[in-house]
C-alpha cells in the first residue's frame, strides 16, 4: 500500500491488515490475526528505526508466514512517544513454530532497509510496480 493516510498506529495497522487478508488465502482467522498484531503492538515497541515499524505476531490466525508492506503518506505516523513519523511499516503475520523463519525475514529487512539508497527509493517510488522493484533490488545486493 503506497501513501497510506491513516491518524493513528491503530488505525494504520487496521487498514494494512485488511489489505493483506484480502491479498492472500494464508490468513485463516483474520480477527484473531488482528487481535494479536494490536496487542503485540501495545506490549512493546514494533519500530527499528525512527521511521519503520514491524508490527508482527506469532499466531494460529496464519497458515504460512505472510507480510504486507505499507508506505505511509508524509509526514508519517506516530506508533508510539519515540516513533512519531513511521513511514515504512513491514506487517509480518508468523505461525507460532516458524520463529527461525520469522527472525530470518526481520534480518532480511534490516539489511534491505541499510542499503544505500534503499530507503530513499522506497519512499519516493511513484507506484506499486516501482516500490516493489526498489525492494527487490536492495534485496538482491
Amino acid at each position: 500500500m503506497l501513501d497510506l493516510t491513516a491518524s493513528s498506529r491503530e488505525a494504520t495497522l487496521r487498514a494494512l491488515h485488511a489489505r493483506l487478508c484480502s491479498a492472500t488465502d494464508a490468513v485463516s482467522d483474520p480477527d484473531r490475526f488482528l487481535l494479536d498484531l494490536l496487542e503485540r503492538a501495545m506490549v512493546a515497541p514494533v519500530c527499528i528505526s525512527a521511521d519503520v515499524a514491524t508490527p508482527h505476531a506469532r499466531t494460529t490466525a496464519v497458515e504460512r508466514i505472510v507480510l504486507g508492506v505499507a508506505r505511509t503518506a508524509a509526514p508519517g505516523v506516530g506508533f508510539d512517544g519515540e516513533h512519531p513519523a513511521v513511514r515504512l511499516i513491514f506487517m509480518i503475520g508468523t505461525p507460532k513454530q516458524q520463529v527461525t523463519e520469522y527472525l530470518e525475514l526481520v534480518a532480511t529487512i534490516s539489511r534491505v532497509l541499510k542499503v544505500a539508497g534503499a530507503r530513499e527509493a522506497l519512499l519516493e517510488a511513484e507506484s506499486e510496480a516501482k516500490f516493489r522493484a526498489a525492494l527487490s533490488r536492495a534485496a538482491a545486493t
